[in-house]
Order: C-alpha cells, then structure tokens, then sequence
C-alpha cells in the first residue's frame, strides 16, 4: 500500500475509526513526518469534526519530539472546547514536560490577545485554572494575563 498525504488526510476523516486503526495510521502518519513527507500543520487543519478527533486520540503514538516542537499549533484546538477532540488534547496535553507547555502556552495566549480573541482566551484560561489538570501554580502569570484580557472585555470568568 502506497500512504500519501492525501490518503492520510482521507483515512483521518473517516467517522468512528477504530483505535486499531489509529494506531496502524499513526506508523504511517511517523513515517511521512519524519521523512518529511508531510507536514504536522496538514494534521491539525481539520476539516471536519472526525478528523480532529481522530487526530487527538492519535497524539500519543506519535513522537514526542514532533508534538512539542508543534504545540503552538496544536494549542489552535483549544480555540473551541465542543470541537470532540478538544478533550482528548485536555487529557494529553497534562503529560506535556512543564517548561514546553508553559512557552506554547504563553506564545498562544499573546497571539489570542492579538487576535482579540476572547473565546479562545477563555478555553485556555478553562485549562489552565482547572484542579483536574493541576497547572494553575506554574501558570500563574499566564494565568492573570487572561483573566486581565476577559475583565477589559467585560466578560467574567
């Protein structure tokens, strides 16, 4: 079987894969990405709803390495937290090591502010401030600098 771009972006978009499935897709998924065959931002561009769940759900068996080197864009997913994948990136995004996740986070949160985007503001500040995830201590300044955003708009959180 020959795997191209264009055959992953299709097999991703089926509805209700198996995780089998994504598992075996995944190996596929390395492969072009590391041979440079395809490109992390073509992953995370979903244009439906089933392909960003299925994506979400295959982050872990992918390489570390290729996550945290895209996590600014990974972090676009929180943009909305009814997209279904959104939760599952919620659970991954925990196991993250610390000071990674706190520059992607910091470099998200100025682009939303940029963007005078207060929706995506407050599913970051959803994240961040929730006790299930326990980063609220290490996030403090990110932390203040959104609700301080969310107050100048008006909007209480």
């Amino acid at each position: 079987m020959i795997v191209t771009k264009e055959s992953i972006l299709e097999e991703i978009s089926k509805d209700r894969m198996y995780i089998f499935d994504i598992i075996e897709l995944s190996f596929e998924i390395k492969k072009l990405l590391r041979n440079n065959q395809l490109n992390f931002s073509d992953l995370i561009n979903p244009s439906s709803r089933c392909e960003w769940e299925n994506f979400a759900i295959m982050l872990p068996y992918l390489p570390i390495e290729i996550i945290e080197k895209n996590l600014d864009q990974l972090l676009e997913g929180f943009m909305d937290l009814n997209w279904p994948g959104s939760r599952v990136l919620y659970g991954y995004l925990c196991g993250v090591e610390i000071n990674i996740l706190k520059k992607s986070f910091s470099n998200v949160i100025h682009n939303a502010i940029e963007l005078n985007d207060s929706d995506w503001i407050y599913f970051l500040l959803v994240f961040l401030s929730d006790d299930r995830v326990g980063l609220e201590n290490q996030f403090t300044e990110e932390i203040s600098l959104c609700k301080e955003f969310l107050a100048s708009s008006n909007i209480d959180f």
